[in-house]
């Protein structure tokens, strides 16, 4: 893409401190943070799920944390890919092990449902995400997937069953179209038998007949059903609207949404409108100090801002985690979508840096949400 002449739009990048920035990446590039890993075993879980033993080649990273996701990258058909796979097991013997449920046109997911081999190397960048256990232990923990949302659930099952032997109660409702699309239902089943403190609730919502289970899409009447009182903590992972369609439904019947957290799956951020062909310059103001960098065509707001050794907050670098995000104060920025911004984000001006870039008029501001 050619360079034409230079257009001045100013972006202001403010930040606060933030007392778990060490968990992201700071004054590095996104490729300085990747690990290779070779891939001990495929196991093929239904007709449409694939999980796959990672063994890092130096070793597991420090502080994984049940819940919590990688970023695998993957050079495909002459492409660099990347998707976000959250961690469907706790790390043991060396290894880490993801979960890919088949996405019609998704490539990563295609390649490693079909193409990947025990033996491969894949590189990974994390594991990074706030999806896990709350560091009070709650009366109630209630589990709520869609699908393959229920990846990082199993993590933190294997977490509070067999690591910290929780009697609290555990309730899981799991959705899925179809009584073949349920993923782990064996280990699952096997979990319930052992713990008298665990029940499993499945949905469908295309049950075949005799079907005995839930039927319909899961709403918060069902989650409420498992946990009497006020105490229960409520974890919510699935695609499309699920997560903020039930987090808004327990919201209205009194749940505080400090007691709700959630995952949301979502595909590579793609462009929502052309990327910008000049370059602009952008002063960025971080933690008190300000650094003005010239965003290149094509460049993200992130990628302009590490290049030049701006302390920013990132993860996954493909809009599917939301640790770049920032605020768009005045101006024009324009984020790549589908991204991990719920609809109430976007209309409250958030944008994310990884996938975000200056547009049009002629001042740009940004406030990193601290």
């Amino acid at each position: 893409m050619t360079a034409r002449a230079e257009r001045r739009v100013p972006v202001l990048i403010s930040s606060g401190s933030r007392p778990s920035a060490q968990r992201w990446a700071r004054f590095v590039r996104p490729e300085q943070l990747h690990h290779r890993a070779q891939v001990r075993k495929v196991v093929k879980e239904t007709d449409e799920a694939t999980s796959v033993v990672l063994a890092p080649e130096d070793g597991i990273p420090h502080g994984v944390r049940a819940g919590q996701f990688l970023t695998l990258i993957a050079q495909i058909d002459g492409r660099t890919v990347k998707r976000a796979y959250s961690l469907s097991e706790l790390p043991k013997d060396g290894t880490l092990t993801i979960t890919s449920k088949r996405v019609a046109g998704g490539v990563m997911s295609m390649y490693l449902n079909a193409r990947l081999r025990a033996g491969d190397w894949i590189q990974f960048a994390g594991p990074s995400g706030d999806f896990v256990l709350p560091a009070r232990t709650p009366d109630y923990y209630v589990f709520a997937a869609a699908g393959s949302g229920i990846t990082p659930i199993m993590a933190m099952l294997e977490q509070l069953l067999d690591h910290e032997h929780s009697r609290r109660p555990i309730t899981v409702v799991y959705g899925n179209r179809r009584e073949q699309d349920i993923l782990f239902r064996s280990r699952l089943d096997a979990w319930a038998d052992r713990h008298e403190n665990l029940s499993i609730r499945y949905w469908l919502s295309k049950p075949a007949k005799g079907w005995s289970g839930g039927v319909g899409r899961i709403d918060a009447g069902a989650l409420l059903d498992a946990a009497p009182g006020s105490a229960a903590f409520y974890f919510l992972c699935g695609p499309g609207n699920f997560n903020t369609a039930v987090r808004s439904e327990l919201i209205a019947r009194g749940v505080p949404a400090q007691a709700i957290v959630s995952e949301q799956f979502t595909t590579l951020a793609r462009e929502s409108r052309p990327h910008p062909k000049d370059p602009h310059p952008v002063l960025f103001r971080v933690g008190g100090s300000e650094k003005e960098v010239t965003v290149r065509p094509g460049e993200t707001l992130l990628e302009a801002g590490l290049r030049a050794g701006v302390a920013l907050p990132f993860s996954c670098t493909m809009g599917g985690c939301g640790h770049c995000k920032i605020k768009v104060l005045d101006g024009d920025v324009a984020t790549d979508t589908p991204n991990c911004l719920t609809e109430l984000e976007r209309q409250a001006g958030y944008a994310l840096a990884c996938c975000a870039y200056p547009h049009r008029r002629a001042t740009v501001t940004v406030e990193e949400k601290v």
